[in-house]
């Protein structure tokens, strides 16, 4: 696993987002969509409006629009630097939160004060744990 500092610039849903990666040397990739890894949040594209799936995936796409802003610093975790296929690198984002939110929650990694946004998704119940093939 590689990690990078990087920026929000659009949450795309539940599970992908839109960021710049630093890549050091002031060398930037902008605009690389990253899947979270290892979990799965209900669709809410491709899916009828109004569904069930659609609520959740809606629910989901709130919740990381609400502890991810525009310009917010991450830090990424790679999965082998491998995309999936859709073209998106999977990964685990680390991100800084109230502690309020994540209070009561248990297995949640961290990196210093950066906190693992695909287990507090699962834990909080707003996505499943999923393994990509």
């Amino acid at each position: 696993m590689y990690q990078y500092k990087a920026i929000i610039q659009k949450v795309v849903d539940g599970d992908t987002l839109e960021i710049a990666i630093d890549l050091g040397l002031s060398v930037w990739l902008h605009e690389e969509k990253v899947r979270l890894y290892g979990i799965n949040t209900p669709e809410v594209y491709g899916v009828k409006k109004g569904s069930s799936e659609w609520e959740r995936g809606i629910k989901a796409s709130e919740f990381v629009k609400l502890v991810l802003k525009e310009k917010d610093e991450i830090i990424v975790e790679t999965i082998k630097d491998k995309k999936e296929k859709y073209g998106r690198y999977l990964a685990l984002v680390y991100l800084r939160i109230l502690p309020e939110i994540i209070s009561g929650l248990t297995e949640i990694r961290s990196i210093g004060d950066y906190y693992c946004l695909n287990d507090i998704l699962v834990r909080k119940g707003f996505a499943e744990v999923y393994r990509i093939t």
